[in-house]
């Protein structure tokens, strides 16, 4: 269908890769794709040839569901479009990256701060969310989990997950802190306070209008590394039937890491 519809080979012929895919022994679409892959060595190149398989596959589907007709040039502007977008978001988090010093380790905060690590995890159709907040000596004076139905991209998943932990930790009475994710996106948006309108970006808004009630907030990224607690957490949520508050408290499941995150403290 991808290759030999006669529909499919038009939108080839005319793409940029202009592949005539009429004359090719196809075999099997894997065994083409095997044997393409000794010819065009670019990763560039599979780029367009994915998202023109993928803008195929689409058209299919839209006419035999929906019984809607997309044209041939729709197919290759979208396809063009995607990899344009693609590599416009690899430099912008690539250049907000190259402006980090990214730490591999959770760090205390300063003295009368404290810092909220979160974290999202995804089984089938179930969103597992973690939170913890630490004081300056690593303590964990907030640790909370709990899960929240429904199919989530991973960037609004750990948005969601950050949303929840920060209202759990400010109805604890807590007022001044650092917001921690390994979400380079998240942090990026958060840290700009971009809102772009998207399901994203409502919950994006939704932790900024939440911070106006802190006296002092700040962001941070942190790598996958440094958030092993928030990690745990979010996966345990799995465990139970409802959410989990824990106060001035820590489950059996997450004292290893927080042991391993101040030992590193005073090293």
């Amino acid at each position: 269908m991808i290759l030999e519809c006669p529909a499919a080979s038009s939108i080839w012929r005319h793409s940029v890769l202009r592949l005539d895919t009429r004359q090719v022994d196809m075999g099997s679409f894997r065994g083409w794709c095997c044997l393409m892959q000794d010819k065009y060595k670019d990763s560039k190149w599979w780029d367009v040839f994915w998202s023109i398989a993928w803008g195929i596959w689409r058209k299919r589907n839209m006419w035999i569901f929906e019984k809607k007709e997309r044209r041939e040039s729709d197919i290759l502007h979208k396809a063009m479009g995607l990899i344009g977008e693609y590599e416009e978001a690899n430099l912008r988090e690539n250049s907000v990256s190259q402006g980090l010093q990214c730490s591999s380790v959770w760090k205390a905060p300063a003295a009368g701060l404290y810092k909220l690590n979160t974290d999202a995890a995804f089984h089938g159709q179930i969103l597992g969310i973690g939170g913890v907040l630490r004081d300056d000596s690593g303590a964990a004076v907030v640790a909370y989990c709990s899960t929240k139905k429904g199919s989530f991209a991973v960037d609004v998943g750990e948005a969601v997950a950050m949303r929840a932990s920060f209202r759990i930790a400010m109805e604890a009475g807590f007022s001044k802190f650092i917001l921690e994710t390994d979400n380079l996106k998240l942090y990026h948006h958060m840290k700009k306070g971009l809102t772009p309108p998207c399901a994203f970006g409502n919950v994006v808004r939704d932790i900024l209008l939440l911070s106006r009630g802190c006296q002092c907030i700040s962001f941070s990224f942190v790598r996958r590394t440094g958030n092993v607690v928030a990690h745990c957490l979010a996966n345990m949520s799995f465990k139970f039937s409802e959410y989990r508050v824990w106060l001035e408290d820590t489950p059996v499941e997450i004292q290893g890491a927080i042991c391993n995150d101040t030992a590193l403290l005073i090293v």
